[in-house]
């Protein structure tokens, strides 16, 4: 629908329009704050101005029916009082001239408000006021083409329903669909996903994912079942940050639109109407995806509403869904530092803010878009990383190395020629702006011309290009199309579509603008006759050298009264001498250019210069400023049409070079960092069950962030080999006692600050990378691509969703156990640290053997050494323990971080010897240490630890059986009944320290419940121990020479 207010320029007197105006202003401000919010403003063009009113209260100043206080501090403009009022209330006012428009609306888009834009029309006498466009942060396509910041602008609408259960046992579903359009680039997607129905963080972990994905500057949120608190919890719980966000419930305004966008009748249409009759019916996933598609539905409707041009052409949504991408859960993303989590509106920051920031080497926009779009969706398709990786070869071949600084520098001179399209598409591109697209084609074509010998590489970059054209014949006949319209060098400073300074338009696109120019330049030519002729008089009358080179009149120019010459007050009055001194009182110049000396006048035009007057010299001036004019608006109609054609004719060509572009810089991109950074090609194994094979492992951003160390690499293996032959790499220990085969998981121990953390990131982001087509930071990295990664690094106390460490560790927890298989890999940093040990340690053993049963790749930090003696550790035979060394330095007194990965669990006790490194206090560190040694007795140095009573040489050790516990106990190896009254058994007394053993209470239960100490005998006779000297030190072992009495219990 379109609005529009009209008056009659000369019916009514200047109040009465004024007033009238104002009412219709405040009218509309009304209706589109009910459309769009609180925060909307009506920017409405008065003339040669656009202008905001308010009202203004005499009592308490302050401004209303309007934002006119807060337009103004944003714009940075003054607030005037009119002459008229309203309801006795002055009217205020603000505005901007008409050719900065473009200029404010980016500012008010930033600052997360709706514009309406009205403009003037003339018709006769009548002057109506169109809508010519909604403008906010999703929906602003501005005219710039330079590389800036921001790369994306994705506006997304998201779509939540609840729904009944079916049985009274289960519970209500959740279900959310999510669209997404990319303003500047066409390019849109759909999402879809279910789960049950709890309004806690954990329900919105996919939609925080999508959110953080797309980094929408402006967000919709509709739901026809849930009340507008719950859609604020609902953002608040996704991490929702978008500069505009709109809530619609049923209780709002858009509660009908709402409802349409649910009936079959109105998204078919709404799908003919953009991707042709057969949409709905071949792409099944929008009969799959319900939700998804409403959501969609209603995000091309409110698109449509903004720019109608904005969704002209726009791309089928790519469906998110896919079963070829890799499954990123639990904010894997954020908690590997793949994305700044810190990023809003997909502005880029820091290259060290995120792994993708680091790695993005791309040089152009569409590079770029494409680069981060690979990286967060990577996939599972063997054939198109294998495909990947083989081009990364072969460009790093010797003789095409050369080239990437070639591209690289070619490519960053690239303008965005995909916005440049959807520009072209809304009738929003500059002149200037074709220049770009211009010179960033013929650099295409130098680049494609580069790769002339490089046939496999060519063939790549070509795949989906137009039937029978190369890329240099695209290229050149979009150059030839433009030089055929456009005189292309006069293009290069236009930046306007409305005011031109020269004519852009070749001769022979429009005969009346020729003809227009013909004129302008028959009467240009006769000003300056009139000119040159009054400079002759005034240098013949000079006697100096240099009067035959001085300009004596000269050329003044208004933007209202266009050209007029003007003189020196002192050299009119020379000049008024020199023609009373002429004698022939008519001139005549060359083409027929006849006046009377006499019709010469001068006027004052300033307090230092005349304006000279000449009857036809001022039906000159009027003639060129009308033509001017005319001509202005000849070549705004040709130049409009030129984009029409220009779209017609070039528009696919065009979008398929921008595609041709970014594929090109990615390959770069990858090649690049793949020889700067020493980057291995990944090999694939295909198998049932997936694996990670890596050697040498590196983080990829801590490897150049620390300077003061070269970074440790490691090896590492995780997964099952499946039918895949031998494990390629050698194999890291297991538990102790068990066969040396593959494991699935590790335990990985170390104390702080090691880098325990930092290795499993640099896992998961290997992993990422290696699926994303990369070449990863190792010296060979061999794997079977995994279908899901599950990360639980964070474990940290969620203050904006309400959410404990503990409750968002088993929030996560439960969606590893849930979803993981023998294809995800599972990375996990100090599980279970929110709650008491006892309950941690329950939990994550039995998360152990859940991940060990389904066959999943998993890896843990931790410091629980206590789980390592339980049973059911001995049952997994395919998880092994791990540390990262560090070594205590007796000369510098203090821990050095080795950061090998080694076996076993390591030293237990560490975390004081850290906090001594950070130089807490001596008296604080050395009570804590008197803490730990009265409870923790596994931390004494051998020099603390008691003697027993039985015997003061006998010192309470480590348990002599398992030799892991504390020895709580004193075991007699002879039984104390055994001896006489004397304390003897036979020649040794029954407390001599070799009759005694230090043993923990589980082991000592043991002993008294066994015949004798070696579990392969029978029960009975039984036998004797004694200690004994071997190789390997004093053991415990069956005693044949000594004849005892038959052992007792113990008393």
């Amino acid at each position: 629908m379109i609005h529009y207010i009209s008056f009659y320029l000369y019916k009514y007197s200047i109040t009465q329009p004024m007033a009238t105006i104002t009412h219709d202003y405040f009218q509309l401000t009304r209706d589109y704050k009910s459309k769009y919010g609180e925060r909307t403003i009506v920017l409405l063009q008065v003339g040669a101005f656009f202008e905001v009113y308010g009202l203004k209260n005499t009592k308490t100043g302050e401004i209303t029916h309007s934002n006119i206080s807060e337009f103004s501090q944003i714009c940075q403009l003054n607030i005037s009082e009119k002459n008229i009022t309203m309801d006795k209330c002055p009217i205020m006012m603000a505005g901007f001239r008409d050719y900065t428009l473009e200029k404010y609306l980016q500012k008010l888009s930033e600052s997360g408000y709706t514009a309406v834009v009205y403009v003037q029309e003339k018709d006769g006498k009548t002057v109506k006021r169109v809508l010519q466009g909604v403008y906010s942060a999703g929906t602003n396509l501005s005219y710039d083409t330079d590389s800036n910041q921001q790369i994306s602008n994705n506006i997304m609408c998201i779509w939540v329903e609840k729904f009944k259960a079916i049985r009274n046992t289960t519970n209500d579903t959740f279900v959310c669909g999510v669209a997404v359009a990319n303003i500047f680039t066409g390019k849109s997607a759909i999402f879809e996903y279910q789960s049950a129905y709890y309004l806690n963080p954990t329900t919105f972990d996919e939609l925080e994912r999508c959110i953080s994905t797309h980094c929408p500057s402006e967000i919709i949120i509709n739901s026809t079942t849930l009340d507008d608190q719950v859609l604020n919890t609902i953002l608040q719980f996704s991490g929702a940050r978008a500069s505009l966000t709109h809530r619609n419930s049923q209780a709002s305004s858009q509660s009908e639109i709402i409802n349409r966008c649910s009936q079959q009748k109105y998204i078919h249409h709404i799908l003919a109407t953009f991707f042709g009759e057969e949409s709905a019916q071949v792409c099944g996933e929008f009969h799959t995806y319900n939700i998804a598609t409403q959501a969609f539905c209603y995000l091309l409707h409110f698109i449509q509403e903004h720019n109608p041009n904005l969704v002209r052409k726009i791309e089928l949504p790519l469906f998110s869904n896919s079963s070829k991408n890799l499954i990123l859960a639990n904010h894997t993303l954020k908690q590997l530092n793949i994305i700044d989590d810190s990023s809003v509106d997909g502005k880029q920051t820091g290259q060290f803010s995120s792994v993708l920031a680091f790695l993005n080497k791309c040089c152009s926009p569409m590079g770029k878009r494409a680069f981060q779009q690979q990286l967060i969706h990577p996939t599972c398709d063997i054939e198109w990383l294998n495909q990947e990786y083989r081009i990364t070869e072969l460009f790093l071949l010797p003789a095409n190395l050369p080239l990437i600084p070639v591209f690289r520098k070619y490519l960053g001179e690239l303008r965005d020629i995909e916005k440049i399209c959807r520009q072209l598409l809304a009738k929003k591109l500059y002149p200037a702006s074709v220049f770009h697209l211009y010179k960033s084609v013929e650099l295409i074509e130098q680049m494609s011309v580069c790769l002339a010998e490089s046939g496999e590489i060519r063939e790549y970059l070509a795949q989906g290009s137009p039937l029978g054209k190369n890329i240099e014949g695209l290229a050149m006949s979009i150059l030839q199309y433009i030089n055929r319209y456009l005189v292309i060098a006069k293009c290069a400073n236009c930046q306007t579509m409305q005011v031109f300074e020269e004519n852009i338009i070749r001769q022979g696109i429009s005969k009346d603008l020729d003809t227009l120019i013909e004129q302008y330049n028959e009467n240009l030519d006769n000003f300056n006759k009139i000119r040159e002729w009054l400079n002759s008089l005034m240098r013949n009358a000079e006697t100096t050298s240099s009067a035959t080179e001085t300009e004596y009149i000269k050329i003044h120019t208004t933007e209202k009264s266009g050209n007029t010459l003007q003189i020196t007050k002192k050299r009119a009055a020379a000049l008024k001498t020199i023609i009373r001194g002429i004698s022939d009182q008519t001139v005549s110049l060359a083409g027929g250019l006849f006046f009377a000396v006499s019709d010469i006048k001068f006027s004052s035009a300033s307090t230092s210069a005349d304006e000279i007057e000449l009857p036809c010299l001022d039906k000159i001036c009027r003639s060129l400023l009308n033509l001017k004019d005319k001509i202005n608006e000849k070549i705004a109609a040709a130049y409009l049409e030129f984009l029409g054609n220009f779209e017609t004719d070039c528009l696919s060509d065009i979008e398929y070079l921008a595609k041709y572009v970014a594929k090109m810089d990615v390959l770069q991109c990858k090649s690049y960092i793949a020889q700067t950074y020493n980057y291995c090609k990944p090999q694939i194994v295909q198998q049932s069950s997936s694996f990670v094979d890596a050697k040498q492992l590196r983080h990829v951003l801590i490897e150049h962030l620390q300077k003061n160390e070269i970074y440790v690499a490691n090896d590492i293996h995780l997964g099952d080999l499946g039918a895949s032959g031998p494990w390629p790499g050698p194999v890291l220990c297991p538990l102790p006692g068990t066969p040396h085969t593959p494991h699935l998981g590790i335990l990985l121990y170390g104390t702080n600050a090691v880098g325990k953390t930092s290795l499993i990131r640099a896992l998961g982001i290997a992993v990422i990378m290696a699926q994303s087509g990369l070449y990863v930071p190792c010296s060979q990295f061999v794997y079977s691509p995994y279908t899901a990664i599950f990360s639980r690094i964070l474990g940290v106390d969620n203050l904006f969703k309400g959410l404990s460490t503990f409750a968002v560790e088993m929030s996560e927890l439960r969606m590893i156990l849930r979803n993981a298989d023998n294809t995800s890999l599972v990375l996990g940093d100090e599980l279970c640290s929110g709650t008491e040990t006892e309950s941690a340690l329950s939990i994550f053993m039995a998360g152990l053997m859940d991940l060990h049963r389904k066959q999943s790749s998993f890896i843990f930090a931790t410091h629980f050494h206590e789980i390592i003696n339980f049973d059911e550790m001995r049952d997994l035979g395919k998880l092994a323990l791990k540390h990262m060394a560090v070594h205590y330095d007796r000369e510098l007194d203090c821990l050095v971080y080795d950061r090998l990965l080694r076996d076993g669990p390591g030293n237990r006790m560490y975390g004081l010897e850290v906090c001594k490194s950070l130089y807490l206090p001596e008296d604080f560190l050395e009570r804590a240490y008197q803490i730990r040694t009265k409870y923790y007795p596994t931390a004494r140095g051998e020099l603390a630890r008691p003697t027993t009573t039985y015997n003061s040489n006998k010192i309470r050790g480590v348990c002599e059986m398992c030799k892991t516990e504390i020895g709580d106990e004193i075991h007699h190896l002879e039984p104390q009944k055994a001896a006489n009254a004397n304390g003897f058994i036979g020649s040794f007394h029954k407390n001599h320290p070799a009759n005694l053993m230090s043993l923990c209470e589980k082991c000592h239960a043991t002993c008294h419940s066994m015949s004798n100490l070696t579990t392969d005998q029978p029960a009975s006779p039984p036998k004797k121990v004694a200690r004994k000297k071997t190789t390997k030190g004093y053991l415990v072992k069956e005693n044949e020479v000594m004849q005892k009495h038959q052992v007792g219990e113990e008393y």
